[in-house]
């Protein structure tokens, strides 16, 4: 895995429980325009580990990204260390993996993998690049490359 995106589900309306909570249309904007942010970037993923809250799901298929998406109860609600957990246990080698998670855990995660970047304030549809080590996604193994907030 050489490039990880890290993506904060878009804006979500009420709903209850909180994870049938939908994505609003300002939401569904926000995920078509950081996907459009990604290929632009010449990083469309190979694969998506997304949330299974409804939000996220929608978030997903809002992008209109064409890969493989598989959607798991571990990263609703989950802390940046279980992301890297999740991350780890996807097999192979991808040259770009999305993730589709929620505040708090996406910028954990993000500050998890590098410690010192300046990151993004992780409102609703923010993506952000990090360049990842060889090996396991663990603290301090990757690299802030770029972000983008819609």
């Amino acid at each position: 895995m050489t490039v990880l995106a890290l993506m904060r589900h878009g804006e979500a309306g009420m709903a209850a429980p909180d994870d049938a909570r939908p994505i609003t249309d300002a939401g569904r904007e926000q995920a078509r325009r950081s996907a459009l942010w990604l290929t632009e970037q010449d990083l469309a993923p190979e694969l998506a580990l997304v949330s299974s809250s409804r939000r996220t799901v929608e978030t997903f298929h809002a992008t209109g990204l064409r890969c493989p998406m598989t959607a798991t109860e571990a990263l609703y609600g989950s802390t940046g260390q279980k992301i890297l957990d999740e991350i780890n246990g996807v097999p192979g080698d991808l040259p770009v993996l999305l993730v589709v998670a929620h505040f708090p855990g996406v910028p954990e995660a993000a500050s998890l993998l590098d410690p010192g970047a300046e990151l993004p304030a992780f409102t609703p549809g923010t993506v952000v690049l990090l360049d990842l080590d060889d090996g396991p996604a663990a603290p301090g193994s990757g690299r802030l490359r770029q972000w983008y907030t819609p």
